[in-house]
């Protein structure tokens, strides 16, 4: 009900909308057993954003319409062997795909009318002779796979006319039960491996490949217990991996941390690099610590570090990163080499308060599984940032989907809305947009890149905040310290002597809401006093 005020308020149609948390396992009742039913898309970010929606379906063909009325390109395509087996084999065989555009800070309606009503799961595409390459492409990048392993072999960038051999495979640590030079166990705090080289999953893969105007897929299955679907959708510049591994067998007595792997030839020198809570760059050195003198005793445990958002390696030409969509541990064990964790399942406690090992059943008594994804990225040096800076920001607050039924007699929903009046550059980030008392509200806008990473998103921004939102005016603007607990000019710093003589105090420049300028790496945070109905207002903006 919150929801369906909320947009009517906004313009759109009222509608019983509902949630279809199930998605990631492609499961929701409602696109699987209507005729007619409704999209509707919220961008939390301040630009506009394209982005691939896969639905449940039970039908073989359907119409997509944008919030104009026009047609939308979609495709039925069939449900990967994983995600039916999540699934227990019953319900949807496959899923519609579409690609959407949804305004800066706004929201889209799309409908969905079902054609025609027949099973619509064709076997896959065999994968084809030997003689012929096993790839995948679009416009922006080809992507070729072993023919005989299946496994990834080599990803080209088509608009830098650079390419980089990758191998990549998932990979299995035995977990410590303690030994000689420690009885530390691997458990829910420590990562510990019995051994440096982890087990392959498999030497080689089945495949098959689906190919149509929207998508190019392989997948692979790896075992009974770990699979993976690898996308190329029209117009992404980046490889999307989505993994599904579990229930981790233990039959074996043995415990296991499942890792992704990616291996290439780049020239490395120890070094990779890992993201700070997703803003700061942090380079890590293998077997290094920058403040001591570091006697390594673990030397993969040792070695890895947090990865809240992305992980990359690279030399002086290429720089190789992979995206990901929740924190994991993350290394390079040896040159050229990515690796992330993706799971864990253990026979021991660590002795560090759990009181039990990570040995969690699952809802079946058989263990749990977990999916994922991971966004693969292949440029130069130079422009890498501009793609991974936008793309991960992009993976951490991804358009929401509700859904809602369509009635026959209802009108087609064209809703539409975007509460900027502009979208803000992609250097740019809206951080925080929350009522703050009566008529005033909290804002925080942060610069996403870092000093000297970028040439063009690396530069100081200057936006205009009084015309910047379509539905409300700001009256009135203070700046806060960024805790928002105080003016910034009120702020009383410690005063600190340095080696290099007393630090020069800065006073607080002058605000002008007109030209607000952000420098790298730089978060400010205003009380804005607003009054509602501007003159962007309206469902559509200006």
């Amino acid at each position: 009900a919150v929801v369906a005020n909320s947009l009517s308020s906004l313009g759109a149609p009222h509608q019983d909308f509902v949630f279809c948390d199930a998605l990631n396992v492609s499961s929701c009742p409602l696109t699987e057993g209507a005729t007619r039913f409704t999209v509707t898309l919220y961008n939390p970010l301040a630009r506009r954003v394209s982005w691939p929606i896969r639905l449940p379906v039970n039908g073989a063909t359907y119409t997509v319409t944008d919030p104009q009325g026009q047609p939308v390109p979609s495709q039925v395509v069939p449900m990967s062997n994983a995600t039916l087996g999540l699934r227990g084999g019953a319900g949807a065989g496959a899923e519609l795909l579409f690609q959407a555009s949804v305004p800066p800070l706004g929201f889209s309606t799309f409908g969905v009318t079902r054609l025609s009503h027949r099973d619509p799961r064709p076997p896959p595409a065999q994968r084809p002779p030997l003689a012929q390459p096993l790839e995948i492409r679009n416009e922006h990048l080809r992507v070729l796979f072993d023919p005989g392993s299946g496994l990834l072999s080599e990803i080209q960038n088509l608009d830098k006319g650079i390419s980089l051999p990758v191998l990549q495979s998932f990979y299995w640590y035995n977990s410590s039960t303690g030994d000689a030079a420690s009885p530390q166990p691997s458990g829910a705090y420590i990562f510990r491996p019995n051994s440096s080289e982890p087990i392959a999953v498999t030497k080689g893969v089945t495949t098959s490949l689906i190919k149509n105007s929207l998508v190019q897929e392989l997948h692979q299955n790896f075992s009974s217990w770990c699979s993976q679907v690898l996308r190329l959708h029209v117009g992404q510049p980046y490889l999307e991996l989505e993994w599904t591994v579990g229930p981790i067998p233990i039959d074996d007595g043995w415990g296991k941390e499942i890792i992704t792997r990616f291996e290439t030839p780049l020239r490395t020198h120890g070094r990779f690099y890992t993201d700070s809570n997703g803003r700061q760059i942090l380079e890590r050195r293998r077997d290094h610590r920058p403040t001591w003198n570091l006697t390594q005793t673990e030397p993969v445990a040792g070695n890895y570090y947090p990865v809240n958002t992305r992980i990359f390696i690279k030399d002086e030409k290429l720089q190789l990163t992979v995206v990901t969509d929740r924190s994991q541990g993350g290394s390079s064990i040896f040159d050229g080499s990515l690796e992330l964790m993706v799971h864990r399942r253990l026979l021991y406690d660590d002795n560090r308060g759990v009181g039990e090992p990570l040995l969690e059943p699952g809802a079946d008594g058989r263990g749990l599984v977990v999916r994922g994804r991971h966004l693969l990225l292949l440029d130069t040096v130079e422009a890498a940032a501009e793609g991974h800076r936008v793309l991960a920001q992009e993976m951490v607050t991804a358009p929401y989907a509700v859904l809602a039924p369509w009635d026959h007699q209802r009108e087609p929903p064209r809703g539409e809305f975007s509460g900027l009046r502009r979208e803000l550059p992609p250097n740019l980030h809206l951080l925080t947009l929350a009522p703050w008392g009566t008529g005033q509200l909290l804002l925080r806008l942060e610069h996403q890149f870092q000093r000297d990473e970028s040439s063009n998103g690396s530069q100081p921004v200057t936006i205009d905040l009084l015309t910047l939102f379509s539905s409300l005016t700001v009256t009135a603007l203070q700046e806060l310290t960024l805790g928002a607990d105080q003016p910034l000019a009120a702020l009383s710093r410690l005063v600190w002597t340095p080696t290099t003589g007393p630090a020069q105090s800065r006073p607080v420049p002058k605000l002008d809401p007109s030209r607000v300028t952000l420098k790298p790496m730089e978060i400010r945070t205003f009380l804005a006093t607003v009054e509602y109905g501007g003159a962007g207002g309206g469902p559509g903006g200006p």
